[in-house]
């Protein structure tokens, strides 16, 4: 579905910068969509707790949540990568 699309784009567009965040205008012109896009899709993403308002200036970002599940994957992948060396240790030890 096309909306599914956008909303995609505009999510991928607001990973880009969590510290600042953007406004509505900015969001359209990042992302080619209009600005009645731009407010509904928002929404959406707020309404999911995927996107957030930034308390002190108004712009849009990334929820906190959403950034902390992000490092969730990091931390995630880092183990992962530990016991890939662990086992590579051990197989190259015991040759």
């Amino acid at each position: 579905h096309k909306s599914a699309a956008k909303v995609f784009i505009l999510l991928d567009a607001l990973f880009r910068n969590f510290v600042d965040g953007y406004t509505p205008g900015e969001l359209a012109k990042a992302t080619g969509m209009t600005p009645p896009e731009i407010t509904r899709f928002v929404l959406t993403l707020e309404e999911a707790g995927y996107a957030e308002r930034i308390p002190e200036t108004g712009r849009v970002r990334v929820s906190v949540s959403l950034a902390r599940k992000a490092i969730q994957i990091m931390q995630s992948l880092d183990a992962a990568e530990q016991r890939i060396r662990e086992i590579t240790n051990r197989l190259l030890t015991k040759a």
